[in-house]
């Protein structure tokens, strides 16, 4: 356990800088804005089979989760001067259902053609995970060496 413990935290604690990092810069320097899907590579196709649980046209992917797809797609949106631009995002979908066509995403206020749907919300999310397992894994590791 000592050995897992010594492998694993540095490594927790690097993705959770990393994740602090990502959050603390999308709210200091990007903004959010309303996007318009104009193109998917989830297709309706995938979206059935998957739907009906068969998922053979796609496949599994180690990017998709439990009942989840991370899905590319074109967005339109308009940044805080009222210009319009365009952007390639990807975004964890519930697989089988049809994805929305107007979401949310974070774009650079430097340079407005960057942008992203994974917001400063996720990063946080994933921080707050990374934290309960390497809080798990050191009382772990206390308890066996107790």
């Amino acid at each position: 356990m000592r050995d897992l413990v010594t492998l694993a935290a540095p490594a927790l604690v690097l993705g959770l800088l990393y994740c602090l990092y990502r959050a603390a810069t999308l709210f200091a320097a990007w903004k959010p804005a309303a996007a318009v899907v104009w193109a998917s590579d989830y297709t309706d196709a995938e979206r059935r089979d998957d739907f009906w649980g068969m998922g053979t046209l796609r496949g599994w992917r180690i990017t998709d989760g439990d009942n989840q797809r991370l899905i590319e797609e074109t967005v339109h949106y308009q940044d805080e001067d009222g210009e319009r631009h365009v952007a390639e995002v990807k975004r964890y979908v519930r697989a089988g259902w049809r994805p929305s066509g107007v979401h949310t995403i974070w774009y650079d206020s430097a340079d407005p053609d960057r942008a992203t749907a994974f917001g400063p919300g996720y990063w946080l999310v994933i921080a707050v995970a990374l934290v309960a397992v390497l809080v798990t894994l050191m009382n772990a590791a206390m308890k066996v060496h107790a």
